[in-house]
């Protein structure tokens, strides 16, 4: 393992200061809990380049996805996710970062001694990410060798349903929504993609709420076809159509976004000849 600055490493402490956090409450030190909280919610803000090194982090120590190929996919959307990051802004808020547990928390040293179950993989990790963005401080066989274990920590098996793992991280759902959205962007209506989105990134509610909501238009297009339609062929099929449509299941899965991608094509259809 390469010489490796764990006061700069994102994931060790956030984890440290999680665990801080934790120790303090059994204690029954909760001036000492809240500072580290605020400490947390003032340097991990969503708009931060250190909360999004720690969200690409997070996703790499977290994230198990079973199969090789997905390991490999993923390793390779997050090294082009961590070329995006202010590589100057970033050390700034490490900085700022550390002065802040160093002055406000009570026994600094201690919080530096709190230990962290792999910490080979969270020194690994931030390794990589360093070398992705132009550190170049390793050999190219030790860097491939740094990456090898990263694929091989991705493809690790948690549970027998690995989709699951996929839909529980937000950053690798969002790159392969992007890494999709690359490839059949020109195929796809603008509401089509809305529909992948809200199936990638939104939760379960919001989803089917966005399914219902064109079921409803559906619904109403067909009923208004039906008043102008003369084709008897045509309008013996509407009431079982209609019926299809009602019955559309809302909840999140592979079929129903399937389903609910043709329906709002023929809907766009519909309301085009209107």
């Amino acid at each position: 393992m390469a010489r490796h600055n764990k006061k700069r490493n994102v994931g060790l402490i956030h984890e440290q200061l999680v665990r801080y956090v934790a120790s303090s409450l059994i204690a029954k030190d909760k001036k000492s809990a809240a500072t580290a909280v605020e400490i947390i919610n003032k340097h991990f803000k969503p708009d931060t380049e250190l909360y999004k090194e720690f969200r690409l982090f997070n996703a790499l120590v977290n994230l198990p996805v079973g199969a090789r190929p997905l390991a490999e996919r993923v390793l390779n959307e997050s090294k082009k996710s961590a070329i995006t990051h202010d590589s100057t802004k970033l050390r700034r808020e490490k900085s700022l970062l550390i002065k802040d547990i160093n002055t406000c928390l009570v026994e600094s040293r201690r919080f530096y001694d709190i230990k962290i179950d792999n910490y080979r993989l969270f020194a690994t990790v931030q390794t990589v990410l360093n070398e992705w963005r132009g550190r170049q401080k390793l050999d190219l066989t030790t860097r491939a060798t740094y990456e090898e274990k990263l694929v091989e920590w991705l493809s690790r098996s948690s549970g027998p349903v690995q989709e699951e793992a996929i839909q529980s991280d937000p950053l690798i759902r969002k790159l392969m929504l992007q890494k999709f959205e690359e490839k059949y962007r020109d195929h796809l209506s603008i509401e089509q993609k809305q529909i992948l989105e809200a199936a990638v990134l939104d939760n379960d509610d919001n989803f089917s709420a966005t399914v219902r909501s064109i079921k409803e238009r559906s619904v109403k297009a067909i009923r208004s076809f039906k008043l102008t339609c003369d084709n008897k062929v045509l309008l013996e099929k509407i009431a079982d159509v209609q019926q299809q449509i009602e019955s559309l299941d809302e909840a999140k899965s592979d079929n129903t976004v399937s389903r609910i991608l043709h329906l709002v094509h023929l809907l766009e259809e519909m309301e085009a000849k209107e």
